[in-house]
């Protein structure tokens, strides 16, 4: 396959996705994890997808683009657990949890990339059980909101 014949591929995957989630068709680079919690967040249940091992939290949605309800980031030990907007398709919002509370609430986070290495990390400082990562503007959960069902 020569380079314009690739790239042309891409477009072509890239314009099936949009919002029609039923002829989304996945970035082959994209991860998709099996194991799945059911949360309460606030006055909202959701289902997401549980990144609990280094490898997963690390690839996150990089070059996500269908079916994308929430991803639930689990550090090994409770501590930080920044994040970055690389590889991101859409705009997401993180909603970092301590002690089954929202603790601070990051709305929009860009995508940025492909140079990795200049996107902004999001969330030092701040000790976390789990990042919970949405679409943007899909989930009205606020700084304070109890969280309740992940392991």
């Amino acid at each position: 396959m020569t380079r314009s014949q690739a790239v042309g591929l891409g477009l072509v995957v890239l314009a099936s996705c949009g919002d029609d989630q039923a002829g989304c068709e996945e970035d082959v680079r994209a991860q998709v994890i099996d194991e799945r919690v059911t949360l309460e967040v606030g006055d909202e249940s959701l289902e997401a997808e549980l990144a609990d091992d280094a490898v997963e939290r690390e690839r996150g949605w990089m070059h996500r683009r269908c079916d994308r309800e929430a991803l639930l980031l689990v550090p090994d030990v409770r501590g930080e657990l920044p994040v970055w907007g690389c590889g991101l398709v859409d705009a997401v919002d993180l909603h970092f949890i301590r002690a089954g509370e929202v603790v601070e609430v990051v709305r929009d986070l860009l995508p940025c990339g492909p140079a990795c290495g200049a996107c902004p990390l999001v969330g030092e400082g701040i000790e976390v059980d789990a990042v919970l990562e949405t679409p943007a503007s899909e989930l009205a959960a606020e700084q304070g909101a109890v969280v309740r069902g992940w392991p």
